[in-house]
């Protein structure tokens, strides 16, 4: 069906019944637009299109270009293939038809269009449209009958095709030339094709090159790699992949491109090539790694400090440090000198990047890096250093103490002063030790003179308290030459200071003690204080001279003091001290303090065992000078739930004695304590009379040896004599400490009467008993009237017990009385 067609004179109203619903006079609108379609309808049907969003609308409008694609100049279709960006599926179907009518007057929209877009789907649509519109067809069938002049012409409309049909030309251009009469027309046409390969934008172009990259004629890598470059990531992704199986020459060639290219996307595959076997090969990796690095730092430069912080770019940063840090050791040595560089370099834009290869960058390139500091802007400099110092590894801080050590560069000492003064209690504690023994550098020595001796005490006090806080053994030594500061403050401070914990010992305490000749009464009190809490040989002898001082407060402080150390030092060491000098000190710390007898009594009831038992030791050895009213104390210890303490208390009421004593150590016979029990059977000997007897026999079979020998001696000086029979059934007991303990007793009670048993046991199996007899014997006779029966085991197998027959027979006779 057709109808008659008018011409449009008022587009508007032609396009309204366009729009109408009714399909005849639609129809007839759109006959009149394809046959008077002209460059201004083609613009106003494309301003409706971009108007109006309905697809219905859109796709009658692609119809109507498409009904008309004959008419299409290369004006028009250059117009229409800007609406080609839509992703419609039914719009790039009518697309297709549209471009069915591409001629060779209007090619060159269609390649301009495609030398511009990257769309793959929109490539694909117009690849579609130029193979089914036959002039891809008409160009190839050409191409093969064109001169060499008229392949140079017609080259670039051919490239700008992008068709994967016309690749085949291509790869043909690029092959290096084997007929040697051919070379130089191949050499023309290579030439002008490197003009124009650049836009070949297609993706299986890349793969195409990639596949036959060795074939490519060496002049033409470069054009082709400046055009596949544009592919990014996978480009370079696909040229490194396995390039390292390939040739010497096509490797040095291929690492040369990447030079030339300086693309900072093929950085991280360069550095595997540094230990290229090939000996131009890690140079020419260096040289453009050197570049591209170079390149980037120089783009950053331009930017602001605000733009630099940008995320964007703080990732730019690691992508090139991460390789270059990951690299940084002993295997890439011979590259070492340009990793440490870069990283430098990129350390100005990120100080991070400097400071946490500080260490490895010094050990690799000290010269360098020391240089690079000399060039940086003083703040920054100082900056940088002390945040070194201060950094949480402590590698980094020794490596920056290693360059602050050099006092002959100027910035060392306002560093080390910005850094004591101001940030020292940031730096980890390893750290501060050394850098205290940096200062003691006899080429520093003027300086920590000069911040010592400053003229304001708050200054001094703050250089000396960071001194201390150090630790450090040289920190003591510069304590020592301000002890006699003029100024009360500083004093104060080296006293708080010596007060740390790692001052309390021989050195800081000697120290300490220099302060007792201080001119200020307030400095020797709070010394005194202090000396009284520690434990040095000199302390004592030191306290005691100020017993003469014209202060009566410092006299009382120091007296207080000697009777505080004493007693300290007297129960620290009770246990290792003799018998008679745990008297003798006892009785003198009595004299010099008045409380200690009430508090030793008081200690009986405190909660730690220690502190009980060793109270009722030293009440056991001082029990002749417990005041009466502190008796009680000892009776209360008694019911002591430790068995350790009750047994060591009814020693001590066994020394101090009275009736109501032995009443009380009675109930303590049947103690489930074996120490208890043995400890209350030997009090009775002491506090008790014969009427206590009977209580005491059934102590007489006990089952432990040292309760039954005790029994043995308490009976016999309380005057009980009937025990000849329990004293054979020790004496023949199973359990040698039975027989060794019987032995023992008789030898305590000194009577004659038992000689003969003892001598029944003098060839016991056990030595420990055999030892005990000769002992006892020779406390019942003299030496000679036991020689002959003791003197056989001069030879016996143990020599323990020869050790004891050669004392007695070597003992000197007692004098006469």
């Amino acid at each position: 069906m057709g109808w008659f067609s008018r011409k449009i004179t008022n587009p508007e109203e032609t396009f309204a019944n366009l729009l109408s619903k009714d399909k005849r006079e639609s129809d007839k609108a759109k006959q009149d637009f394809v046959n008077n379609l002209n460059p201004g309808f083609v613009e106003f049907l494309c301003d409706k299109f971009e108007q109006i969003e309905t697809l219905e609308t859109r796709i009658t409008i692609l119809e109507i270009f498409a009904a008309a694609r004959e008419k299409l100049g290369v004006d028009d279709l250059r117009t229409v293939l800007v609406l080609i960006k839509y992703p419609d599926t039914l719009l790039r179907e009518t697309f297709k038809e549209i471009l069915t009518g591409i001629t060779e007057e209007n090619l060159k929209a269609v390649t301009e269009f495609l030398d511009n877009s990257r769309d793959e789907g929109v490539h694909k649509t117009v690849q579609y449209g130029i193979e089914k519109s036959g002039i891809l067809a008409r160009i190839l069938d050409k191409w093969n009958n064109y001169t060499l002049k008229e392949q140079i012409l017609f080259l670039d409309e051919i490239v700008r095709l992008q068709n994967p049909k016309t690749f085949p030309i291509f790869l043909d251009i690029l092959k290096e030339e084997t007929v040697e009469a051919k070379k130089e027309e191949k050499r023309i046409i290579q030439v002008e094709f490197s003009k124009h390969v650049d836009k070949i934008k297609s993706p299986e172009f890349l793969d195409l090159c990639i596949r036959e990259l060795p074939a490519i004629a060496p002049n033409m890598r470069y054009p082709v790699f400046k055009c596949l470059q544009m592919h990014g990531k996978l480009f370079f992704e696909k040229v490194f992949d396995g390039l390292g199986k390939k040739s010497e020459g096509f490797r040095q060639h291929t690492i040369k491109l990447m030079e030339q290219l300086s693309d900072p996307l093929s950085y991280p595959y360069l550095f595997p090539f540094l230990l290229d076997t090939h000996k131009s090969i890690p140079p020419t990796v260096r040289d453009t790694i050197g570049n591209i690095v170079k390149n980037f730092c120089d783009e950053l430069e331009a930017l602001s400090p605000e733009e630099k912080a940008k995320i964007e770019n703080q990732e730019k940063i690691k992508f090139f440090t991460g390789p270059l840090e990951a690299n940084l050791n002993d295997r890439f040595f011979h590259s070492i000198k340009l990793f440490t560089e870069c990283l430098l370099r990129l350390g100005k834009q990120d100080q991070d990047v400097i400071l946490r290869n500080f260490a490895k960058v010094f050990k690799y390139n000290e010269a360098y890096l020391k240089n690079f500091l000399k060039g940086l802007e003083p703040n920054y400099r100082k900056d940088l250093l002390i945040k070194a110092c201060c950094y949480k590894d402590s590698e980094i801080g020794r490596t920056a103490l290693k360059i602050l050590g050099d006092p002959t560069e100027n910035y060392i000492i306002e560093t080390l002063n910005t850094l004591l003064l101001e940030h020292f209690m940031e730096v980890p504690q390893e750290i501060q030790s050394e850098i205290i023994n940096l200062m003691m550098d006899p080429r520093l020595q003027r300086f920590v003179t000069e911040v010592l001796y400053h003229q304001d005490p708050a200054l001094r006090s703050r250089i000396l308290w960071i001194l201390g806080e150090s630790g450090s053994q040289n920190a003591l030594a510069i304590l020592e030459t301000k002890l006699r500061d003029p100024d009360f403050s500083v004093r104060e401070t080296i006293l708080k200071i010596l007060d740390m914990k790692h001052f309390q010992n021989s050195a800081g305490t000697e120290l300490l003690m220099n302060f007792l000749k201080d001119t200020d009464t307030s400095i020797v009190l709070q010394t005194i204080e202090k000396l009284k809490e520690r434990d040095h040989a000199k302390i004592i002898g030191a306290l005691t001279r100020l017993l003469t001082s014209n202060v009566a407060e410092i006299k009382q402080s120091a007296h207080k003091a000697i009777a505080f150390v004493t007693r300290r030092k007297y129960m620290q060491g009770f246990d290792k001290m003799s018998d008679e000098t745990r008297k003798s000190i006892g009785e003198s710390l009595i004299k010099m303090d008045a409380n200690f007898m009430e508090d030793i009594t008081k200690d009986l009831a405190a909660p730690d065992q220690r502190t009980r038992v060793l109270s009722a030791k030293i009440l056991e050895v001082l029990c002749d000078h417990i005041p009466p009213e502190l008796k009680t104390h000892l009776i209360v210890a008694i019911q002591d739930p430790d068995p350790h303490v009750r047994a060591v208390v009814i020693m001590g009421l066994g020394k101090i004695g009275g009736p109501s004593v032995a009443g009380m150590l009675v109930a303590f016979l049947k103690d489930q304590d074996d120490r208890v029990r043995a400890n209350a059977v030997e009090a009775m000997a002491e506090v008790g009379d014969i009427s206590l007897a009977e209580e005491i026999l059934p102590c007489l079979y006990d089952d432990n040896n040292r309760v039954r020998a005790n029994t043995i001696t308490t009976l016999w000086r309380l005057g009980y004599y009937q025990i000849y029979e329990a004293i054979i059934e020790m004496m023949r007991h199973p359990d040698k400490w039975m027989r060794a303990s019987a032995a023992f007793a008789l030898g305590e009670l000194k009577d004659s009467r038992f000689f003969p048993i003892l001598l029944q046991v003098i060839r016991d199996p056990e030595p420990d008993v055999r030892r005990n007899v000769v002992k006892a014997l020779s406390k019942i006779a003299p030496a000679y009237s036991i020689a002959p029966y003791i003197r056989p085991l001069r030879f016996d197998p143990d020599e323990g017990v020869r050790k004891e027959v050669m004392a007695v027979l070597s003992a000197k006779p007692p004098a006469p009385k």
